[in-house]
Formats: structure tokens, sequence, C-alpha cells
């Protein structure tokens, strides 16, 4: 290992002050060198790494970019590496949700250079400040967010190019065209409603509308195995602790696993006797065995693996250094100890919110106002419509 770093980094002086010191001094001092070995060895980040370093130049986030726009590395490669850089402090952090979701603007505004006036103030004024909130406030699914967000300028670039096709521009498009459009695959199409409200109340277009694609009804558990579930996973030492943890969030508190897998330890705290977990805004007090088992959780040691070095306190640590563990692992993991996912979900903020208001549920929870007052309204505690139902009807 120590022949492999040291061709490695062979273009840079080994003073101890370069851009790259700390990262060398990481991957030379981690307990397990095998792993390292099998990554300078086999990855293509790795070898990417080498090409940059033998430039001799001081490395940038552009730089990587750059590699990724030009195709000398898959795209993939490239985040992948750019995250061992940032962790290991050879770069330095940045607002990486704006530099993807601005990156794919650039794509799609080469290949539609047409609409680029529109397309540049949609995601400038709109799409990325509600993403940044999003980001801010909410954490974890962060590729859930980029994903949407290029989904969105997709559909708004292809609807844009299909009424340019028809010879309208986007003031002159009617309802009926929107319609006619959507009909033809509404499935992926209705992603465009952003779009189309932001264009509407810009005064780009005539008032338009795009109807909320219809949601399903979650499934829930069976009240007795939601229970029991959350039971086995408070007491089941024979469980791994980290699907215990997850679980018991899950099923007791109906969290996202996007936000779960993103929770660090300091969202466990401890006054006098007293613990607490932070979801949101409110630090909710935990019962006697959910605090234990939170605890526990919080002292296990840090990895030694390649996610050693890691400067987050993560809760569920991932694989990679300054990296906690995907949702999409974390998902997997619970299945496999037999504990769904969105049925639990549902059936926690069900529970919820047959005994809570909206307006504690949300800053407790972490849930959008309008979807608090969703699960209110799912959890059938609310009698209005039945009053106004009965008000409605004849007597007769």
């Amino acid at each position: 290992m120590h022949d492999r770093l040291s061709a490695l980094f062979s273009a840079v002086p080994d003073d101890g002050r370069g851009a790259y010191a700390h990262m060398r001094a990481a991957l030379t001092d981690c307990p397990e060198p095998g792993t390292v070995l099998n990554w300078l060895r086999n990855s293509h980040s790795a070898r990417l790494l080498g090409d940059l370093v033998a430039t001799g130049r001081p490395l940038t986030h552009l730089d990587l970019d750059a590699t990724a726009g030009d195709g000398r590395a898959a795209p993939r490669t490239v985040d992948y590496l750019r995250g061992l850089l940032v962790a290991y402090q050879v770069l330095p952090e940045r607002d990486e949700l704006s530099a993807r979701i601005e990156r794919h603007l650039d794509r799609v505004v080469a290949r539609h250079p047409e609409h680029a006036l529109l397309l540049r103030s949609y995601v400038r004024w709109s799409l990325l400040p509600r993403a940044r909130r999003h980001e801010r406030l909410r954490g974890g699914g962060f590729l859930g967010r980029v994903r949407a967000a290029y989904s969105r300028i997709n559909r708004a670039a292809e609807f844009l190019t299909a009424m340019a096709a028809q010879g309208r521009l986007l003031r002159e498009v009617t309802q009926h065209d929107v319609d006619a459009w959507l009909a033809i695959n509404p499935g992926t199409r209705f992603t465009v409603r952003d779009f189309i409200v932001w264009a509407t109340r810009r005064g780009h277009a005539r008032p338009l509308d795009v109807a909320h694609w219809p949601k399903k009804d979650p499934v829930s558990l069976a009240e007795d195995s939601h229970w029991e579930l959350l039971h086995q996973c408070l007491t089941d030492t024979d469980l791994p602790l980290d699907v215990r943890g997850a679980g018991a969030i899950l099923l007791l508190f109906g969290q996202h696993l996007t936000r779960i897998a993103a929770l660090t330890t300091h969202a466990v705290t401890t006054v006098g006797e007293n613990t607490f977990l932070t979801l949101d805004l409110t630090p909710i007090p935990l019962p006697g065995s959910l605090a234990g088992l939170l605890t526990d959780l919080t002292d296990m040691p840090p990895p030694t693996n390649w996610a050693a070095n890691s400067s987050q306190d993560w809760l569920f640590p991932g694989d990679r250094p300054g990296q906690h563990l995907s949702a999409t692992v974390l998902g997997r993991r619970l299945a496999a100890h037999n504990i769904p996912n969105r049925p639990a979900r549902a059936t926690a903020l069900v529970a919820f919110a047959q005994d809570l208001p909206p307006a504690v549920l949300g800053p407790m929870l972490g849930l959008h106002p309008v979807t608090a007052a969703h699960w209110r309204r799912r959890a059938s505690t609310d009698w209005t419509t039945y009053l106004e139902a009965r008000l409605a009807t004849p007597l007769p």
C-alpha cells in the first residue's frame, strides 16, 4: 500500500503541507490497508485521481466537472472521487445540490438553446431556491431531490420543444394544447406541472392548469403486526443494532428512510435523566427502552474501514468517508428482517395524526403543513366532512 501511495502522489511534494497531505496520511493510517490497496488497484476513481495528480497543479471542483463534461470519466466516478476529496479535505465543501442541478441545466440548454432564457429563469428563480430550502430544512434525500430537479428540467424542455414544433410560443399555448400533450404519456409528463405553475404565475403564459398526479393511498400494517415489530426492535438483541434503531424510529415516528439515514448522533441528546430525539424543530422525549437503544447506537465505536477518518458523526455511517448510509441500503437491511418501509411509516403517521393536530405534528416530525393535514384527514378523526354531508342531505 505504501508503494502504491508513493506512486500515486509522486507528482506532489511529500512535505506534509500540500493539498493532498491529509488524504495521504489518512490512507496511510487506515486500520484496514487491504481495503485501501484494493481501491488503489481496481477503482476507476483511483486511476482518475492519479491522472489529475500527475498534472502537478492544485485540483479544483471545476477540474472534476470538466472531466465529467468532456467524457474523460463517467459522472458516477467523478462524484465518488469528489466525495473522497471533500472528506479528506483536498477540496473544500460546496453546494453540491446546486452544482449538479446547474450542470444538468447546462446540458439541457446546450441541446435546446432556443429555450435557454425560459429554462434558466425557471431554474434560477423557482426550482433552485426551493431545492436549497428543502435541503436546509429537511436534510437527507439528496439523490431524490437531484433526480426530481432533473426530471422537471427535462419535462419543461420537452414541453417547450413540443409547443414550438406546433408553431406556438409559450404565451400562445392554450389549455387544450396542455391537455393534449399530457394525454400522450401522463405517467411521466405530469412533472411539467411545476414549470406550468411557475410560468403562469410569472406571466410567461396565460392561465393554465395541470392537475396533481393522483397518488394511491398507502397500505398500512395491521395494528397488532405494527406493535409486534416495534416490540421486536426494542427488545430483540439478536437483531443488528442499526436495524433495531432505524426500525424503531420508522415504526414509532413514521420517518422517511432518507431522513433516518441522515441523522447524526447530535440528534440524540440527554438532559438529566431524560433522553430526547430531535427530528425537526421539537425535541421528543423518548421512552426508556428506545432511549437506551439509541444511546447504545450513538456510543458505537467509529468505523475502522474505508469509512474511517470521517468528520461527520452519523448515526448510521456509510461505507465512504464523510457519507452516511444510503436510504436504499438501509431499506434493504430492514426488509431483510421483515420490517416493511412504507406500510410501517403509514401506520405510524396515522397513529400520530389521531392524537395530534397538524400544527403540532408538522414541527415535531418535520412534515410540511399540507402533508400533516393530509395525514390528519386520513386518520379520520375530523367529523367536519360527515357533518357537511348530513347538512346537505335533506331529511326524510
